[in-house]
């Protein structure tokens, strides 16, 4: 993996092609993070801390040009949030936010200091603006007390960018404390995937670099027995995103590839939080840059799932791009009824709490389930009622209305539980549904949660 360095009086170091990749993302989701948070029109004030614990110097050099890096980046995207947001606003909102930008080479502190004040930032230094040379392990306690000193209620949004170099440095403790305490905290995690499973073995040192990751010796002998099976590396790599899920304690997660060309691995780029609305703002930064972010599968609710015969090497690489999309609706389509057939029986579910159980399995969009649930219900293979159980004439479902599977429904199933269908085949392209209710724009249905 790359190892940068920062030197008073030196260029900035060459940026890598998947830093530079890490950074798009990070600059998008912050764009939709704070045109969604002040969606309200009626919110004067937003308070939010931003935390980068392995900062380094602040600038990289892409070519001949100067790419602001992830402490930097964070500061601008406020300011651009502060011009854009209040462009029109009746009701002027203001953005107090806190920053605090750490690493454990003092050069690189050194040299992010000297960056910012070359922009104009050193009247910030000390106040909004917190430095230090250190381990983020060891200064988080003392971010926590100051995001508490400034919420009310738990909410203390936050975002912490954790962009750690292999696997081991942000112990996963800390990652709970954070989406415990905090109801409006979000973790972005760098997580080389690929390194971990290639590291993997029998040796006392596999077993003493993975105590931060609560990975127990029994887990470690199971990722080993299946590292060398067909499927292997794909079993290994779902179970660890379940690990983690399960350790940090994240109602939702999204952990997308981004490859880095040196090593010709692959690295994760984990967001998680327990808002929804955050996961999905987050997906679709992922189908912003097509191209860009990839997974194994088709797109459909696959990515919690295993089939032990399936060939990981034949898997398709989803990349988020146009043909993608056009075949994740079709597999969403028949895993979503099959998913309610076996789950619900002829029993509905509220809508909203069935995306909520699916979420963390696919990386659709909101935007995506309610064009499918469109659709289904225009071939009568969905039917939509209110919560008091009456029949509604709605093309699409709300969030309190509850999804059932249709009557009319003849889809009978086969032993390797995918969906045969009777009747003639739904079409997903809406240019030839026969519904004539434009799917919703937006891929952010709602806000974060209102704390």
């Amino acid at each position: 993996m790359a190892n940068f360095q920062w030197a008073a009086g030196t260029p900035p170091p060459e940026a890598s092609p998947h830093s530079l990749a890490k950074l798009r993302v990070l600059r998008a989701y912050l764009e939709n993070y704070f045109q969604t948070l002040t969606a309200q029109p009626r919110m004067d004030r937003l308070r939010v801390t931003f935390v980068d614990g392995f900062c380094g110097g602040g600038v990289y050099r892409d070519g001949t040009q100067l790419v602001s890096g992830t402490p930097l980046l964070l500061c601008e995207a406020v300011e651009d949030a502060r011009r854009s947001l209040n462009v029109g606003r009746a009701k002027p909102i203001a953005i107090d936010p806190e920053f605090y930008f750490l690493d454990r080479n003092p050069r690189a502190v050194d040299y992010l200091r000297s960056e910012l004040v070359r922009q104009g930032r050193l009247s910030e230094l000390g106040r909004s603006i917190h430095l230090s040379k250190g381990v983020f392990e060891t200064n988080y306690p003392a971010i926590k007390r100051s995001i508490e000193a400034r919420t009310t209620r738990g909410v203390g949004r936050s975002i912490f960018v954790l962009d750690q170099k292999g696997y081991t440095s942000v112990p996963v403790s800390i990652i709970r404390d954070i989406l415990s305490a905090f109801s409006g905290g979000e973790v972005i995690l760098t997580f080389a995937v690929d390194w971990l499973i290639d590291y993997l073995s029998d040796k006392p040192q596999a077993f003493a670099n993975l105590p931060q990751l609560e990975i127990g010796p029994d887990a470690i002998r199971e990722y080993m027995r299946l590292k060398n099976e067909t499927g292997g590396r794909y079993l290994i790599q779902r179970l660890l995103k379940q690990h983690i899920q399960q350790a940090t304690g994240a109602r939702f997660i999204s952990p997308f590839f981004i490859r880095s060309g040196e090593a010709n691995k692959d690295l994760w780029i984990v967001h998680l939080s327990n808002n929804q609305t955050a996961r999905n703002v987050m997906v679709a930064v992922h189908w912003l840059f097509k191209n860009h972010s990839w997974h194994p599968g088709q797109g459909g609710l696959e990515i919690l799932g295993f089939d032990p015969k399936l060939d990981s090497d034949a898997l398709p690489d989803f990349w988020f791009g146009d043909k993608e999309l056009e075949v994740m609706h079709d597999r969403l389509a028949e895993d979503v009824l099959r998913r309610i057939r076996d789950n619900h029986k002829d029993a509905p579910v509220r809508y909203v709490d069935f995306l909520s159980s699916v979420a963390n399995e696919t990386p659709a969009r909101l935007i995506d389930f309610d064009e499918v649930a469109t659709n289904l219900v225009a071939y009568k293979e969905l039917k939509i009622s209110t919560s008091e159980g009456n029949t509604r004439r709605a093309a699409k479902p709300g969030k309190a209305d509850l999804i059932g599977m249709a009557a009319q429904t003849t889809f009978v199933y086969l032993k390797d539980q995918r969906p045969v269908e009777k009747k003639p085949r739904r079409r997903t392209n809406f240019n030839s549904a026969p519904s004539t209710t434009p799917p919703a724009k937006s891929p952010n249905r709602g806000l974060f949660d209102q704390d």
